[in-house]
């Protein structure tokens, strides 16, 4: 009921409604494909169609940003609320990481423009595109409890998180495919927990990703540590949490 009553509002506060899900992620994918493509000439970056390529990343990074962002100050915001309510706590942080992932499914319209566009259709591998949304879903609610917790504790954190946001940005293969990075230091890229589900999300159109089958075990593993880490330090802060939120 929390999340259907929060994208009613989201969706009935803008004219244009549902249509920014899909104009917001299109918008900056088309911009990224222009200044890559266009402005600074042929690249050897990322993996072709380019703009599908882009596609494909954006929409799993927009939610993956929103997601944490909003997770990062959702004690803080609803802290009248958690006084009163009897729901469990961690319920406000699935509440955010549920509403941006509706918007992530509401958006996925974007990609079969592109594979349109481009004319460019996925091999059997796309089966395992619920999975990367399976994975992202567990990793997202790991740092957000994780985040979340801490942001009580020390107050800062939430304009870390977004200077942070900013930085993962370029340090994940989202302009770019872990192929394109030197081989001596992609061991080190496959930290980026986020490049698990990307590898899941893109495989279906580039099998040749295959190769990178060892990266996204470092990548998974490093998914698993942080949702066990979250819900540890969740449960560790609980008590602080209700008590300053």
């Amino acid at each position: 009921m929390l999340v259907q009553r929060d994208l009613q509002k989201q969706y009935t506060r803008f004219r244009l409604g549902y249509l920014w899900t899909i104009l917001e992620p299109l918008g900056m994918s088309m911009v990224l494909w222009f200044v890559f493509t266009m402005l600074l000439g042929p690249r050897k970056l990322g993996l072709q169609p380019y703009l599908l390529f882009l596609s494909i990343a954006i929409l799993p990074w927009w939610w993956f940003t929103k997601g944490i962002s909003q997770s990062a100050q959702v004690f803080l915001k609803n802290k009248n609320q958690l006084r009163i309510s009897t729901l469990p706590t961690e319920l406000w942080v699935l509440r955010v990481l549920l509403v941006t992932m509706m918007e992530f499914i509401l958006s996925l319209p974007v990609i079969g423009l592109a594979m349109l566009l481009t004319r460019t259709y996925p091999g059997p591998l796309i089966l395992l595109y619920p999975l990367g949304v399976v994975v992202q879903f567990l990793l997202m609610y790991g740092l957000a409890l994780l985040i979340s917790s801490w942001a009580v504790v020390v107050p800062d954190l939430a304009r870390i998180v977004r200077i942070a946001m900013r930085a993962m940005f370029y340090l994940t293969p989202v302009l770019y495919a872990i192929s394109n990075i030197p081989a001596r230091i992609r061991p080190f890229a496959a930290l980026n927990p986020v490049v698990a589900p990307l590898g899941l999300y893109r495989i279906g159109f580039w099998p040749q990703e295959h190769e990178s089958a060892f990266h996204y075990a470092i990548s998974f593993g490093i998914c698993a540590v942080l949702l066990v880490a979250g819900i540890l330090v969740f449960r560790r802060l609980e008590p602080r949490i209700l008590k300053e939120a």
